[in-house]
């Protein structure tokens, strides 16, 4: 029998890649005004980190969370996020 909280546990690389992708998310908010072509572009990098969230969920719910580190990540992946939809919406 294996161990539910095996090697294969999320760690902070889960949470890492939809953080990474709201990156230009940043960027353009605070780097240019806001055109509709940005916008777009904001909208399309918010969507995407918002299915590798999913995914890192997915991991999470089948085999566990790594430890403290993981969990910071994770809140901070999930509060940009939060913070950029909220500013996309509010434009």
């Amino acid at each position: 029998m294996t161990d539910a909280k095996s090697a294969r546990a999320a760690g902070e690389g889960a949470w890492a890649l939809p953080l990474l992708t709201l990156l230009p998310v940043v960027a353009l908010r605070y780097l240019t005004a806001p055109s509709t072509p940005w916008l777009v572009i904001s909208w399309a990098f918010c969507a995407l980190s918002a299915v590798l969230l999913a995914a890192g969920w997915v991991t999470v719910s089948r085999h566990g969370m790594r430890g403290p580190g993981a969990w910071v990540t994770c809140f901070l992946a999930h509060a940009t996020l939060a913070v950029q939809v909220m500013w996309l919406v509010l434009n």
